[in-house]
């Protein structure tokens, strides 16, 4: 009786066709691997490439605050435009205008109360302020009131210093006959400085909140 052959009962299917169909399938496993392991080594050097520092356009020495020189500055009022007398002169005028504006003098005419405003003001002001005084009531307390209203004032502040003005920050206290507050809260303004005739003017006033740029509106 003949027995049928191996090839036969495997369905046609020879030991050697098995084992030359694993050998192609590790050739091309492999060279998948190899273009695997290229694209990854390709890809680290292109990032790597990317990262790379760019020369610094930046000078290596910082310029400091000293001017350069690694040396402290010890006189601070020289960069200032103005010297510290000039500067103190400007406080003053400025918190002095601030509370001869805000007082009320009942027995006082409206031409009597410019006059007294006016050696503060710069000239280029003074229009605006003779326009206050003369067509606007007081804004502390109306004009026919009889009472006597003084005002205290004092400067708490530099907002600005240039070559031609400096804005100061003025506090002032409305006064009682009875000599204090009343338990009011101060009013602040923004008084702007201009040198004027050797000494200063105000050039411009308004509320602190408001900004700089004082109009003249109280």
């Amino acid at each position: 009786m003949d027995v049928p052959d191996v090839q036969e009962r495997n369905g046609g299917s020879s030991m050697s066709d098995f084992t030359s169909g694993s050998r192609e399938k590790v050739i091309v496993i492999g060279i998948i691997a190899t273009l695997v392991v290229a694209l990854f080594l390709l890809f680290r050097q292109l990032v790597g490439g990317s990262d790379t520092e760019e020369p610094s356009t930046a000078p290596e020495t910082a310029i400091d605050a000293t001017g350069g020189s690694g040396e402290a500055v010890e006189d601070v009022m020289a960069l200032v435009p103005h010297s510290e007398e000039e500067l103190r002169s400007a406080a003053e005028t400025a918190r002095d205008f601030v509370a001869a504006y805000s007082e009320v003098r009942p027995e006082e005419t409206d031409d009597e109360r410019l006059s007294r405003l006016s050696p503060l003001i710069a000239q280029e002001f003074f229009g605006t302020v003779e326009d206050l005084v003369l067509n606007a009531p007081t804004g502390a307390t109306p004009r026919d009131t009889p009472s006597e209203l003084r005002a205290s004032a004092r400067v708490t502040g530099i907002r600005l210093i240039a070559p031609d003005s400096v804005i100061f920050e003025v506090e002032v206290r409305f006064l009682s006959e009875a000599g204090d507050d009343g338990g009011n809260d101060p009013v602040a303004y923004a008084v702007t400085m201009v040198p004027e005739e050797g000494g200063w003017g105000v050039y411009a006033f308004q509320g602190a909140a408001v900004g700089n740029e004082g109009e003249g509106r109280l």
